[in-house]
């Protein structure tokens, strides 16, 4: 059955054979770490929906532009910047809360108000180098951070303390940090 099958074969299945159902099989894996994702972001049911539903699209759209990697956290990606988006828009049209602000402002990292080209580039390439960490990494990646589990849960999963996640995670980053200013080569 699907659920048995890897994110690589559905996509193989969703890109030779126009299968409907192994797309299908993917957003049901992904769909609520996105939803939870787009929820943090947008602070509202409707519009976390919306972004989930959009971001899918999207990624249905630009499935032969995914280079590989964890398909999860590339949705997940797609869902930040369409959410992004969306909060600039409402901004712009001076329909946002400052609550929306300060929080996009603390999740996203954005030093001005304005929607920047260059934050884009920055998050494109920390997903490429996202992709290349090992599995056991991106996991702890996805748990983390797009997944909003503690750490201390994190480490009851793995088996370790939490202590040695904080180190991992410490390491992961230092490592993404080495990607991206080296052009993700490293």
């Amino acid at each position: 059955m699907k659920g048995n099958v890897s994110d690589i074969e559905l996509i193989r299945q969703v890109l030779r054979e126009n299968d409907s159902r192994a797309f299908d099989t993917l957003m049901q894996r992904y769909s609520l770490p996105v939803y939870n994702a787009a929820l943090r972001l947008m602070h509202d049911e409707e519009d976390a929906a919306e972004v989930t539903q959009l971001a899918f699209i999207q990624a249905y759209k630009q499935l032969d532009s995914w280079r590989g990697g964890d398909f999860g956290a590339w949705v997940t990606i797609i869902a930040n910047h369409i959410g992004l988006r969306l909060l600039e828009k409402e901004k712009r049209r001076g329909n946002i809360r400052f609550d929306d602000v300060q929080s996009t402002t603390d999740l996203a990292d954005i030093a001005d108000e304005t929607y920047n080209e260059q934050r884009e580039e920055h998050l494109l390439a920390l997903e490429q180098a996202i992709t290349q960490l090992p599995e056991a990494d991106r996991q702890i990646i996805r748990w983390h951070y797009y997944d909003g589990v503690p750490l201390q849960a994190i480490a009851e999963r793995l088996g370790q303390t939490e202590n040695n996640i904080k180190v991992r995670l410490f390491r992961i980053r230092e490592r993404l940090k080495k990607k991206i200013e080296h052009g993700n080569n490293n």
